[in-house]
């Protein structure tokens, strides 16, 4: 069965990430929503390939930026349960490499 990003995250996520606006810097609740609806449809293996292309595109173009990579996982661990905070903290690791 394709598991899609709203269904990992839970249909409610986009919604009450919205919300949790107050505790997130101005616009990046909605930006959030942005990118739930616009990859919601992928499967997880689609997700992978289409974060490894722009990690390595920003890498390329001397975008990548480790900072900011840690500040926006520290921005949504607080809306995670573990399984999910598992789960990025892998993505995470594979991505830094």
């Amino acid at each position: 069965m394709k598991r899609s990003l709203k269904d990992s995250l839970g249909k409610n996520t986009a919604r009450g990430a919205a919300d949790a606006g107050n505790d997130l810097p101005n616009g990046v609740s909605e930006e959030i929503s942005d990118l739930v609806g616009k990859y919601s449809g992928m499967s997880e293996s689609e997700l992978m390939r289409t974060l490894k292309t722009e990690t390595d595109r920003q890498k390329k173009e001397g975008r990548f930026d480790q900072a900011s990579l840690t500040n926006g996982m520290n921005a949504i661990l607080p809306m995670l349960n573990d399984g999910q905070k598992k789960k990025l903290f892998e993505i995470i690791n594979q991505i830094k490499g």
